[in-house]
């Protein structure tokens, strides 16, 4: 990997932000793309940055909510001299819509657990669809496997449509084109796995019906290639909740207002209005979304306010009482460039604990700590505090290749596939450096108790 492929996955995903708000070029991409009039090209256009946005996604790891590791597809041409060619003249705006809690808790204490669905058999592995849910924003798919013999290297590579569109695929790490969707699964037995699979970024596709037939297609199941296809009818939940608000803040900055929040177990869109006052224009100015115990869901920042106002995050656990709006100024530093060579490397020379962690440097004596790694037999976790210092790392071998992670937790634990034990692993971080929120301009939204499938912290 180039030092600039590196200098862009940490900068891009790893600027200290509100509880992780990252700082993705190519999100910004893809969101002035969806700004362009021509429905058309823009279907074609994001789809391909959106395949460059997955790759990136695919390989970051980001301080607390989701994060990833940049497995940089061979279509992918963005390097650190591409985005600073961008025009400052240009809005761009930055949702942290892959900032999203991906599951909470775990999948074999959720309700699916309770729902059997059609089930397909090929070499003797059986896939079962659990359940649908699809909000009209984002969908989540949650899915079974059982085989009477142990899964060796157990993924899933699948392709989702929608009345025959392409929604998305999981897996095909190895491909040209690599997953795009959010995949979480756990072992629940010998040759057994709950899996559950997200959209993101639904909600900015020209095709959402308010029913449509839902097929997924999957073709390799751990290293075992096969045909499982599944396919059914699906229509958007009606366990919603919408809430209106006339909330309204001024500052010298400008003024925010709210519209709508709606929420469902899959996802919360966040509609508001803000009106420019006087910024600081040697800053990005950007919006962060928290819950009321200060868990991160998503936000979006930019050097325009002229496309604030929409986004697209993850779903709300229940039990959060209020969504807390939070504006604030980003520090320029963390979209420059800077080479691989000034990038902090830190060896991990032994075992971190709690009480003796691994600290991971960020700039000006701030620290990003490793505390714990857990050496499973069908993964490996790895736990930090970076969610609440908003910082992020990426992780390498000995052969200086990154590590590709599976699946993120909203405590900021990342699993991957197994790791040896004795495995000499490479934590790199870049510095970062923190927001300054506008607390003149915060709002507390109340929302009601939510929905029972909602996830659990």
């Amino acid at each position: 990997m180039s030092s600039n492929e590196i200098d862009a996955l940490l900068r891009s995903f790893g600027s200290a932000k509100p509880q992780g708000v990252p700082s993705s070029v190519v999100e910004r991409i893809e969101d002035t793309l969806h700004r362009l009039p021509a429905r058309s090209e823009l279907a074609r256009r994001s789809q391909r940055i959106r395949r460059l946005a997955m790759a990136v996604a695919s390989m970051a790891i980001i301080g607390g909510a989701v994060a990833s590791y940049a497995v940089f597809s061979k279509e992918q041409p963005l390097g650190s001299s591409d985005i600073a060619r961008i025009s400052s003249n240009n809005p761009i705006v930055q949702p942290a819509d892959y900032i999203r809690r991906p599951i909470l808790g775990s999948l074999l204490d959720d309700s699916s657990m309770d729902k059997n669905g059609p089930v397909v058999t090929d070499h003797g592995i059986t896939f079962m669809l659990r359940d649908v849910i699809y909000d009209g924003a984002e969908m989540e798919i949650r899915y079974s496997v059982r085989s009477d013999k142990e899964i060796d290297d157990y993924m899933l590579d699948a392709n989702i449509t929608m009345d025959g569109r392409d929604a998305g695929k999981v897996g095909y790490v190895s491909a040209e084109e690599p997953g795009n969707l959010q995949h979480r699964f756990e072992k629940s037995g010998p040759g057994q796995y709950e899996g559950a699979i997200r959209t993101w970024k639904l909600s900015y596709s020209g095709y959402r019906p308010a029913s449509f037939h839902f097929k997924i297609e999957t073709t390799k199941i751990g290293n075992q290639a096969g045909n499982w296809s599944l396919d059914i009818p699906v229509a958007k939940t009606e366990n919603m909740t919408v809430i209106f608000s006339d909330l309204k803040k001024t500052a010298e900055e400008g003024t925010i207002a709210m519209k709508r929040i709606v929420l469902s177990p899959v996802s919360t869109q966040v509609s508001y209005r803000f009106e420019e006052g006087k910024l600081d224009r040697t800053s990005w100015f950007g919006v962060a979304v928290m819950g009321d115990d200060g868990t991160f869901y998503g936000g979006q920042s930019g050097n325009s306010t002229s496309s604030l106002g929409y986004m697209d995050i993850g779903p709300v656990a229940s039990g959060t009482q209020a969504l807390l709006i939070r504006p604030y100024y980003e520090d320029y530093r963390n979209t420059m460039h800077i080479e691989n060579k000034d990038l902090f490397h830190t060896e991990m020379l032994k075992q971190p604990t709690a009480e003796d962690p691994l600290n991971l440097p960020l700039g000006e004596g701030r620290e990003l700590s490793v505390t714990s790694i857990e050496y499973l037999a069908d993964r490996t976790v790895i736990h930090s505090d970076s969610v609440l210092v908003g910082g992020s790392y990426a992780v390498q071998d000995e052969q200086g290749k990154m590590l590709l992670p599976l699946t993120f937790g909203s405590d900021g634990s990342i699993e991957f596939k197994p790791i040896s034990k004795d495995a000499k692993l490479t934590f790199l971080t870049r510095p970062t450096y923190p927001p300054r929120f506008i607390p003149e301009l915060e709002l507390r939204v109340d929302i009601p108790e939510l929905q029972a499938d909602s996830p659990q912290p």
